[in-house]
C-alpha cells in the first residue's frame, strides 16, 4: 500500500507552530512534568530532580507507569516531532492512504454530493461519523473536516494541551461546526454504544501501555462505539521491522539551537522498545531527559488481538502480503531526513464490527409483542448474517448533530396521542413514603408528593393501561427481594428520590435494574453519576464548546493547590468573577442548597452561606458568576439512534418575583415550598428566540445528550450572563449552562410537563411520549 496523490500546499495559511515559544517556559515545565509522571519514584529521588539523570544502564527502570502524560503534555513533543507531527503534506499523505482503501472512502464520501448523483435512484444516507482516536493535536481530524465539510469528526485524546490546540486550530481552519474535540483515557470512550461507522488510530498511538490488557481494553473501547458493520483502522509502528532495525543511538537537530539525543534498548522479553530522549538547548544546557516505551507488534499478533475484541479482521488483511501495507510516507517527505524512530516503518490495519445474528424468536413468547411494530430496512428483513461476517454493505449512520436538530418532526416517530407501547406490564418505581426524605420541605413527604402520585396512576389508565398492567414499586426493603423473584417486563423509572429516598443512590436504582437483567426507562447508571457532578459537568460541557458560568472550586475541609482557604477565594473572585457570585453545590440535586442567599456580594456574605451550608452537611460548592439575563429551559424526548422531539424552549418568568424585590432565581423555595413567593409568583412562557439562537441551544443540548449519555427524556437548562441572548436587545450576552438534567422532574405541574403543555400535550402525552422513546430504544436494542 502506498500513497500515490499529488502533494500541494495547503490552501489556508497555517498558524505559527506552537512550539516556538520561549525555551525557559519549557525548562520550568520540565521538572514539574517529571515529577508528575514519576510519583512511585518520590521516595528514591531527591527532591530537587536532576534536569538529566547521567550514565542509566536500564532504561526500563526509568519509564514512568504514565510517560505518555508528560511527553505529550506541552510544546517540546511538537518541536522534536515535528517534521512528520507538524507537515501538512505527511498528513495529507497519510489521509490519501486513507482514501486509497476503498471502503473507507466511501465512508468519507457517504452523503457528500461527490457520491450523490443527479439520476441516483437511492435516498442519500446520513454523513457518517468518525473518531480520531488518540487524535493529538488533531491533524487528521482538521483535514478530514476541510477536505469532507458534511463529515462530523471527533477527536479524543489524553493530552489536555494538545486537544487546546486542536480547538484553536479548528476555529483558525473554521470547522468548529464539524470537530468535536475530548479530553480523557482512550480505555474509556466518552460516547454511547454504536457511536461510529469509522474509528482512525493514526501516527503510532497505539501500545503504549505496559502490558496488553491496556491495549485489549484500548480494542474493547473501540469495538463498543462502532456502530455495527463499522470499521477500524489501525496505523502502528512494524514490530518486526523496528525490532531488527532500530538505532541504539542517535542525534540531531531539531531546529538551529535544540538537538536530541536519544538511546534506545529492547526491553528483556523482546516485546517492547524503551526509547530515552535528552533534549538540550545552547546556551541553556539540557532541558529534559524523558523515557516511553511502546509495544513491538507482529502482524500475527495484532491479528490475535484485534480477534479477541470481537472485531472482524478484514479480509484485504488476509490476503495482501505484509509488505503491501507497509507506510513510509513519514521517511519520505521528512524535511529532516534524521531519526524518525517509531514512525520511520509503519503498518495499516483494517478489521471490522460484524453486525448482529438476529435472535430465532419463539412465536409463542411474549417478546415477538415487543417488536413487531420495529422497523427494519428491507436489507435487514432479508434474513441475519453469518455470524463474525465482514459485511461490505452500508452502514446505517448514527444522525448527525445537524440532522437531529433540523429534522426532529421527522427523525422521531412518537404519536403523543397513539396507543402505549405493548408492553404487558408496566413496573413503576417511585420514592419510598414509609420513610423520611432529605431535601423535601421538612424533610418529609408533603400532601403535594400524594397528589402527584395521584396524578401520575391517572394519567397511566387515561393512556390505556388497566390497573392490572401497572405495579407500584416504592417498597425499597423489598426491591432486591422483588426482582430476585420477578421478572418484570419494562420498569418506568420514576424514582428521582433515589435508592432508600438518599438523592446520591439515585443511580443505584437503574444499577440494579441493570444486575437483573430488566429494560427500563431513563438514564443509566453512569449518566447520573457523571450529572450528579455540577463541577464535573461544567468543565465537559466547556471541553466541549458550550458555553459555562466561570466558577471556581471550593472545598471546604480541604486545601487545594488553587483555593488554600476561604480568604483566598474571596480573593479569587475578585480577581475572576467578581461579585455579586453565585453559590451551589458542587453535586446535588433538587435544588438543595441553592436559596435566595446564594447571591452573595461581598466576603461577610460568602462566609456566612457557607457556613449555613455547611450545617446541613454541604461542605464543597462552586463559586460561579451570577447569570442575570433570561433563562431558559429545553425540554427534549428520543435517543441520539431514533431522533428528538423538542419542546418548545422555555423562558422562566419572574416579572412578579422582581416586583417583589426578591432575587430572580429558581431555587429549594420554588420546587418545595408551596409558601414561598417563588412558589407562587414565578411563571413559565414559550421562549421568543431568533432561529439561529434556539438552532444553538439544540445542538449544544444534543451534544450534551450525548457525551453524558442521556437516555428517552431529558431537560438542558440554560441562563444569558446578560440580557436575552438574542443579538437583539444590544446587551451582547451569552447564553450559557447552568444545569444538565437526566430524569428529569416528571411531576404534572413540572417544567418538562409545561414544556409539553406550550406543545398543545396534556400530562398523559408527555409521559406515553417518554414510553414510547423508551419502546423504541429496547426494541432496536432487541
Amino acid at each position: 500500500m502506498s500513497a500515490t496523490a499529488a502533494h500541494t500546499k495547503p490552501k489556508n495559511k497555517e498558524p505559527p507552530p506552537q512550539w516556538r515559544g520561549d525555551i525557559d517556559t519549557l525548562m520550568k515545565s520540565s521538572m514539574s512534568l517529571l515529577k508528575a509522571a514519576t510519583p512511585h519514584m518520590d521516595k528514591t529521588l531527591p527532591k530537587e530532580q536532576p534536569v538529566c539523570y547521567g550514565r542509566v544502564k536500564d532504561l526500563s527502570a526509568k519509564v514512568p507507569p504514565q510517560w505518555w502524560k508528560s511527553v505529550f503534555a506541552d510544546a517540546m513533543y511538537l518541536k522534536t516531532d515535528g517534521d512528520v507531527v507538524e507537515d501538512p503534506e505527511i498528513t495529507k499523505g497519510e489521509i490519501a492512504l486513507l482514501e486509497a482503501i476503498p471502503c473507507v472512502k466511501e465512508i468519507f464520501l457517504r452523503d457528500s454530493e461527490l457520491e450523490a448523483g443527479d439520476d441516483s435512484p437511492e435516498q442519500p444516507e446520513s454523513p457518517a461519523r468518525i473518531l480520531d482516536l488518540c487524535c493529538g493535536q488533531g491533524r487528521h481530524s482538521l483535514h478530514l473536516a476541510k477536505e469532507y465539510p458534511h463529515l462530523f469528526v471527533h477527536g479524543h485524546d489524553q493530552s489536555s494541551y494538545l486537544i487546546s490546540l486542536a480547538q484553536e486550530r479548528a476555529s483558525f481552519q473554521s470547522v468548529t461546526s464539524q470537530t468535536f474535540f475530548t479530553v480523557g483515557d482512550c480505555r474509556q470512550i466518552p460516547y454511547p454504544d454504536n457511536t461510529f461507522d469509522l474509528v482512525l488510530i493514526m501516527g503510532n498511538s497505539f501500545g503504549y501501555f505496559a502490558d496488553e490488557q491496556g491495549d485489549r481494553a484500548v480494542l474493547g473501547e473501540v469495538a463498543r462505539v462502532l456502530a455495527p458493520g463499522g470499521r477500524l483502522v489501525l496505523d502502528i509502528t512494524d514490530g518486526d521491522y523496528m525490532r531488527e532495525n532500530y538505532a541504539e543511538r542517535s542525534w540531531e537537530w531539531v531546529d538551529d539551537s535544540t538537538f536530541v539525543c536519544r538511546e534506545r534498548q529492547l526491553s528483556k522479553d523482546g516485546l517492547r522498545l524503551i526509547s530515552r530522549e535528552i533534549i538540550t538547548v545552547a546556551n541553556k544546557g539540557v532541558v529534559r531527559d524523558q523515557f516511553y516505551q511502546e509495544r513491538l507488534y507482529s502482524q500475527a499478533e495484532l491479528a490475535t488481538l484485534i480477534r479477541e475484541s470481537n472485531l472482524c479482521l478484514d479480509a484485504e488483511n488476509a490476503q495482501e502480503k505484509a509488505s503491501d501495507r507497509i507506510i513510509t510516507i513519514g521517511y519520505d517527505l521528512s524535511k529532516r531526513k534524521e531519526d524518525l524512530g517509531m514512525m520511520e516503518q509503519r503498518t495499516m490495519v483494517m478489521a471490522t464490527k460484524p453486525l448482529p445474528v438476529q435472535p430465532l424468536l419463539d412465536p409463542t413468547s411474549a417478546l415477538p409483542d415487543l417488536v413487531a411494530n420495529s422497523m427494519t430496512s428491507p436489507a435487514e428483513s432479508s434474513g441475519p448474517p453469518l455470524q463474525g461476517a465482514c459485511p461490505a454493505q452500508k452502514l446505517h449512520s448514527v444522525p448527525t448533530v445537524e440532522e437531529l436538530v433540523d429534522g426532529v418532526s421527522s427523525c422521531l416517530a412518537i404519536d403523543p396521542t397513539g396507543p402505549p407501547p405493548a408492553f404487558p406490564l408496566v413496573s413503576v418505581i417511585l420514592g419510598d413514603t414509609s420513610m423520611g426524605c432529605f431535601g423535601k420541605l421538612n424533610n418529609t413527604w408533603n400532601a403535594e408528593d400524594i397528589e402527584t402520585r395521584a396524578k401520575l396512576v391517572q394519567a397511566l389508565r387515561s393512556m390505556g393501561y388497566a390497573d392490572s398492567q401497572v405495579k407500584i414499586l416504592d417498597n425499597h426493603h423489598d426491591l432486591l427481594r422483588h426482582f430476585s423473584v420477578h421478572q418484570d417486563t419494562f420498569v418506568f423509572n420514576l424514582c428521582d428520590e433515589g435508592f432508600f429516598n438518599d438523592a446520591l443512590k439515585e443511580l443505584h436504582v437503574p444499577a440494579l435494574l441493570e444486575a437483573a437483567n430488566v429494560e427500563y426507562s431513563g438514564a443509566g447508571p453512569n449518566c447520573l453519576a457523571y450529572c450528579y457532578d455540577k463541577g464535573l459537568v461544567n468543565r465537559t460541557a466547556e471541553a466541549m464548546g458550550v458555553p459555562t458560568p466561570a466558577e471556581i472550586t471550593y472545598l471546604g475541609d480541604t486545601s487545594t493547590p488553587a483555593v488554600s482557604d476561604l480568604n483566598k477565594l474571596d480573593q479569587l473572585i475578585k480577581d475572576r468573577i467578581l461579585y455579586p457570585a453565585f453559590i451551589k453545590p458542587v453535586k446535588g440535586d433538587n435544588s438543595l442548597g441553592i436559596t435566595s442567599r446564594s447571591i452573595v456580594r461581598n466576603r461577610d456574605e460568602l462566609r456566612a452561606y457557607t457556613d449555613e451550608l455547611t450545617a446541613i452537611g454541604i461542605r464543597d460548592v462552586l463559586v460561579q458568576e451570577y447569570l442575570q439575563g433570561t433563562e431558559y429551559g429545553v425540554g427534549m424526548v428520543g435517543n441520539i439512534e431514533s431522533g428528538f422531539h423538542f419542546f418548545p424552549i422555555l423562558e422562566v418568568d419572574y416579572t412578579k418575583i422582581v416586583e417583589k424585590n426578591l432575587p430572580p432565581i429558581l431555587g429549594f423555595e420554588s420546587k418545595w415550598d408551596p409558601s414561598s413567593p417563588y412558589w407562587t409568583d414565578i411563571s413559565y412562557k414559550r421562549a421568543s428566540l431568533s432561529p439561529e439562537v434556539e438552532k444553538q441551544l439544540k445542538k449544544n443540548c444534543v451534544v450534551l445528550w450525548e457525551r453524558f449519555g442521556f437516555r428517552d427524556y431529558g431537560r438542558f437548562d440554560f441562563r444569558c450572563d446578560v440580557g436575552t441572548g438574542t443579538g437583539k436587545d444590544g446587551e451582547n450576552g451569552t447564553i450559557k449552562l447552568l444545569e444538565v438534567n437526566p430524569n428529569p422532574g416528571w411531576c404534572w405541574d413540572g417544567k418538562f410537563a409545561y414544556m409539553a403543555k406550550l406543545d398543545g400535550l396534556e400530562y398523559k402525552d408527555m409521559l406515553r411520549m417518554i414510553i414510547q422513546a423508551a419502546w423504541a430504544r429496547i426494541t432496536k436494542k432487541a
